[in-house]
This record gives C-alpha cells, sequence and structure tokens, in this order.
C-alpha cells in the first residue's frame, strides 16, 4: 500500500499546526486471506458484475467509466455507481474477497466517502476477524473522507489497528497525526520514527523524515 497520498494528506494539517503553535483487510481466517489475494477474487467480482445479463454488463461498464473517468464524468454517473455499490453490498452471497476490492478500487480512484460505505459494510460484518492492516485503511479513509478530520470512531479504529498490526506503517502515521494534533508532539516522533523502516520506498521516508524535523522546530520554539 503506497502511503504517498497519506503524505499529501497529513503534510498541511501539520504544517498548519505548527505555524499556529496551537499545536489499510487481511482477515485472520486464512480462507478469507486467500480469497482476497488470489486471483479467485478478481473472478469473483467480475463474474458478478459481468454475471451473463445485460444489465450486468451494462452495471460493470458503468463502473469502469466510473473509475476511469474525469471529475464531470464521474459527477454525472456517481448516482449510478451509489445504486450499484448498494445492490452489490446487499448481495446475500457476496464474498469478502469482492467488497475487499471494490473497497480497494475505490480508495485508489479517491472515492473516499464511497470507498468509505464499503469499508464500513466490511468492518461491520467481519469486524472481529479482520487483521490491523484492513482496519488502518479504513481509519484512513474515515480520516479523508471526513475532511481529513479526526472523530472518535477513527481513535477508535487506529487504536483497534495497532493493537492487531502494531507495525502497520498507515497507522502509525496517522496516530502520529493526531498526537500532534492532541499537542503531544513528542508521541508524534516517536510514531513517525516507527513507521519509518516500515515504508516501502526512499521517498516516503524521507518525506517522513522532514514532517519529524518540522515537529522538532516547532516543538522547540
Amino acid at each position: 500500500m503506497s502511503l504517498l497520498y497519506l503524505f499529501i494528506f497529513i503534510f498541511v494539517p501539520v504544517y498548519l499546526v505548527l505555524t499556529t503553535k496551537e499545536k489499510l483487510f487481511k482477515l485472520n481466517l486464512s480462507l478469507l486471506i486467500a480469497v482476497i489475494v488470489t486471483s479467485s477474487s478478481l473472478i469473483m467480482y467480475d463474474n458478478f458484475l459481468s454475471g451473463g445479463s445485460w444489465e450486468r454488463m451494462n452495471q460493470k461498464q458503468s463502473l469502469e467509466t466510473f473509475l476511469d473517468g474525469d471529475l464531470q464524468t464521474r459527477s454525472d454517473l456517481r448516482g449510478d455507481i451509489r445504486e450499484l455499490f448498494t445492490l452489490l453490498i446487499e448481495k446475500p452471497d457476496i464474498e469478502a474477497g469482492e467488497l475487499y476490492i471494490l473497497a480497494r478500487k475505490l480508495k485508489n480512484a479517491n472515492e473516499y466517502i464511497l470507498a468509505e460505505d464499503v469499508y464500513e459494510e466490511i468492518y461491520d460484518r467481519y469486524g472481529d476477524e479482520l487483521d490491523g492492516d484492513i482496519i488502518a485503511e479504513y481509519a484512513q479513509v474515515l480520516f479523508i473522507s471526513k475532511g481529513r478530520k479526526f472523530n472518535d470512531y477513527v481513535y477508535v479504529l487506529l487504536k483497534e489497528a495497532l493493537l492487531k498490526s502494531p507495525n502497520n506503517p498507515s497507522a502509525l502515521t496517522l496516530q502520529g497525526l493526531a498526537e500532534l494534533e492532541n499537542k503531544n508532539p513528542r508521541l508524534t516522533i516517536e510514531l513517525w520514527n516507527r513507521a519509518i523502516p516500515l515504508l516501502n520506498s526512499e521517498k516516503e521516508k524521507n518525506d517522513l523524515r522532514a514532517l519529524i524535523e518540522a515537529v522538532k522546530k516547532g516543538k522547540n520554539q
């Protein structure tokens, strides 16, 4: 999971906090893990949407057009797509992998409000079985969809994510931002230092190091 978007979304809040001086779904069940991470999940997802009927084929085409479209195209199709998502989510025999693939497609397309609905369904259905990585993804999506603001539910999700997956870099990074907003810069630095070696790219690591240095400067002023 790339954290580049997360860095973009947290940099402005961090900057504002400092300058004003006020301041991710692996299921535990091995069978479900296999469903999610193998091509069989993609086949199930594709089969549900293409299903053999013209209606399903049109739905699949609408979804692909929506995800690949520009802002205007997405705006025009969003109502129809939301209805399609509702049908998919309410399908009684839908597999966990189908829901997760849909959630990730929406997240990767920056459709965070729609993605939130699907992650919520996943959490409601499989909450006790979820790995912390997926709960961290849900927390990140919820944070962004709410205007990059923390609420009690985001805090709950982050706590659970770190309890189950203490080395999840997305959860560590987001929890660090939460601590900064709560005027705990020392803990922010500690959490972000833990996250750095877990990141995928040197750019992500350097971005977080730069944020840590900014926090240190703000802390010492």
